[in-house]
C-alpha cells in the first residue's frame, strides 16, 4: 500500500485549523454584530434609513435576527465539517478505508445538507429586508456546488463502507 504524502497531510490539516480559525473569528464577529444590534438598535435604525440596499427599515430587527442565528447556525455547521475532516485526513496518515472514515463522510454529507437547509430560509430572509440586486439581498440560497458536494460525500462515504467491508472480509479469509 502506498505510503501518504506526509508534506502533503501536514499542509492539509494545517489549512484546516486555519480555515476552523476562520470560521471561529467568524462566529465571534456574528456574535458581536448580534450584541452590538441589539444595544444599539437605534442607532443601527438611523444608519439603515440612509442605506440604500434595505426596502422598509421600519420593519428590521426581526429579520436581522433571524439572519444572525442562520449565520451562526451555518458557521457551527460548517466548524463541524471541518473537524469532521480533520479526523478523516488524520486517519488517512494509517489506515483511511475504515467504517469509521464512512461514518465521518455520512457527517459531513449531513452537515451539508444542513448548511443548504439554512440557506434557503437565509435568502428568502435577505430578500425580503433588501432590494433585488443587492449584494445583501442576494446572500444565501441553493448552490449547485453545495449539492454535487452533498452528493460527493454520501457517494464517497458508501466507497469507504465498501473498501472497509472488503477489507474485513479479506482478512478473514488469509
Amino acid at each position: 500500500m502506498p505510503t501518504p504524502n506526509p508534506a502533503l497531510l501536514g499542509a492539509t490539516r494545517g489549512l484546516l485549523w486555519l480555515i476552523l480559525g476562520l470560521i471561529a473569528a467568524s462566529a465571534v464577529l456574528v456574535i458581536g454584530v448580534a450584541i452590538a444590534l441589539i444595544v444599539a438598535w437605534p442607532t443601527v435604525m438611523a444608519e439603515f434609513r440612509n442605506a440604500p440596499e434595505f426596502t422598509d427599515v421600519t420593519t428590521l430587527r426581526f429579520p436581522v435576527s433571524v439572519m444572525m442565528a442562520l449565520l451562526f447556525a451555518i458557521l457551527a455547521a460548517a466548524a463541524y465539517m471541518i473537524r469532521q475532516l480533520q479526523a478523516l485526513v488524520a486517519s488517512a496518515a494509517s489506515d483511511p478505508f475504515v467504517i469509521a472514515n464512512a461514518g465521518r463522510l455520512r457527517r459531513i454529507g449531513w452537515a451539508l445538507v444542513a448548511v443548504q437547509l439554512l440557506a434557503i430560509p437565509l435568502h428568502w430572509t435577505a430578500s425580503s429586508i433588501a432590494k433585488a440586486g443587492s449584494d445583501f439581498g442576494d446572500m444565501g440560497g441553493v448552490s449547485l456546488g453545495s449539492l454535487l458536494a452533498i452528493l460527493l460525500a454520501f457517494v464517497l462515504a458508501a466507497v469507504f463502507e465498501q473498501a472497509a467491508a472488503m477489507r474485513a472480509d479479506l482478512e478473514g479469509t488469509v
